[in-house]
């Protein structure tokens, strides 16, 4: 089976997440690492459960839109354009990362001698 698994780095460290398996994640030095230590968490993980599936009658909502099966339905529709899906994602990371940067500059300038901390 395969899972999709998000990759980042932060502070010289890999984290790879699958959220598709509860957010199981691992961490590692490299990107290779990070992704090793995330198949063997992920084998680790379903070897000790049941993988099945249930069917549920429920109205059609918005609610419903974030469900894990259309996020995995939506993930398929970018095969075959994966350049495009990974530029997407780091844009994203970048944001994040800029937006963290920001937040953290903001917590120095408190601690700041400025500031009497």
């Amino acid at each position: 089976m395969q899972y999709p698994v998000i990759v980042e780095q932060s502070k010289g460290v890999w984290r790879a997440v699958l959220p598709t398996l509860a957010d199981l994640s691992a961490e590692g030095s490299s990107f290779d690492e990070a992704l090793s230590n995330a198949r063997q968490v992920a084998e680790d993980y379903l070897s000790k459960v049941v993988l099945t599936t249930i069917e549920v009658s429920a109205p059609s909502s918005p609610s419903h839109s974030r469900s894990p099966r259309n996020w995995i339905e939506s993930a398929g529709m970018f095969a075959g354009d994966e350049e495009a899906m990974l530029q997407h994602i780091e844009e994203i990371y970048a944001e994040r990362r800029r937006q963290r940067e920001e937040v953290e500059r903001e917590f120095d300038l408190l601690d700041s001698p400025e500031n009497g901390q």
